[in-house]
């Protein structure tokens, strides 16, 4: 009995954060679908999963660096690079494959520069994304002149406002992505050397990680993850925008904390950042419904990520653990 106990325990105190945000969004969908009829609908359901796609792609990718206690400032520049070099490729003549090719080896090779600065050269990961975006974001308008981009084949557009058996191909990425990481974090040796790395990294070089290659490794997944969530992004409005990507490290970084990973590393997982996805853009899209306006939409997103950032500085800090009696009657 004081076993099943015990497992019980454990379960709520590893999912018992989740279940608390969808209970959220639960209320939430409750509380909007009153305020605003359309709001229930299955259009705009399906509509806002879809929109929000690329980004919960791209918090894929930062869940894993955040996890391994890195920070990467530079999604949403790659976001912008990639298409952008797509299309002046395919502008040029070159065949449309060899130019997404191309573009993808540019991403991973900024994710093999993010992590070299940070796991050779010692940057800080805020500093060293940091120095990388702002190059980069300069190098996008040098190529495109500071115009948007449009040279895509036809047919380009299908990406993102296609669909497989009635279901966006969006939403099926975003699906197989998230699915993918979920078990690769959970079930692979690769996961487990990314929290090790996040949580100890001295730990984790005594125990045999070469936690300088799992750092590099991760920014790598951020690349290849925003570089599709770039591509994404450009089939929707058939066009590579020199401006693309601009808030997405914030958006992106504010549901991943919401989602209840660390900070600091170590603690987190995949299916926490969606949720934490999906209720920042369904509130978004609560708020817009009523007529809210967006400068207040600002602030609150502003009070997300404070209260996010609260909430690990404290969990981290043992303020959240329970009481003398119940840990004892827990031990016992």
């Amino acid at each position: 009995m004081q076993k099943l106990k015990s497992n019980k325990t454990s379960v709520f105190s590893k999912f018992g954060y989740e279940i608390a945000l969808l209970i959220f969004l639960g209320v939430w969908f409750v509380i909007m679908g009153i305020a605003n009829s359309s709001f229930l609908t299955m259009g705009n359901i399906v509509t806002v999963i879809t929109r929000i796609s690329e980004v919960a792609i791209v918090a894929v990718g930062m869940t894993v660096v955040i996890i391994a206690g890195g920070f990467d400032l530079s999604v949403g520049t790659v976001m912008a690079l990639v298409p952008a070099i797509m299309g002046i490729c395919y502008g040029m003549g070159m065949n449309f494959a060899l130019a997404i090719i191309i573009a993808i080896l540019v991403a991973a090779v900024i994710g093999i520069l993010n992590g070299v600065l940070i796991a050779k050269a010692r940057f800080q990961p805020i500093i060293g994304t940091l120095a990388t975006m702002t190059a980069l974001r300069s190098i996008i308008y040098v190529i495109t002149g500071g115009s948007p981009i449009s040279t895509f084949p036809k047919g380009y557009d299908g990406l993102a406002h296609g669909t497989l058996l009635g279901i966006p191909i969006p939403i099926i990425l975003m699906i197989a992505i998230a699915a993918l990481f979920i078990w690769i974090m959970t079930s692979t040796k690769f996961g487990r050397f990314v929290y090790a790395t996040g949580g100890n990294p001295k730990a984790a070089n005594i125990a045999g990680i070469n936690t300088d290659r799992i750092t590099i490794l991760v920014y790598v997944v951020s690349a290849l993850l925003s570089a599709l969530a770039g591509i994404i992004f450009s089939s929707r409005l058939i066009s590579a925008s020199p401006d693309a990507g601009t808030n997405t490290a914030f958006d992106v970084v504010t549901a991943v904390l919401l989602g209840g990973t660390s900070i600091a590393g170590g603690q987190g997982n995949i299916q926490g950042t969606i949720i934490g996805v999906l209720i920042l853009n369904f509130i978004i899209n609560g708020f817009n419904l009523i007529g809210i306006n967006a400068y207040w939409q600002m602030i609150f997103m502003g009070c997300v990520l404070l209260a996010a950032v609260g909430y690990d500085s404290k969990r981290r800090n043992g303020g959240f653990k329970i009481g003398k009696k119940q840990k004892a009657a827990t031990n016992a």
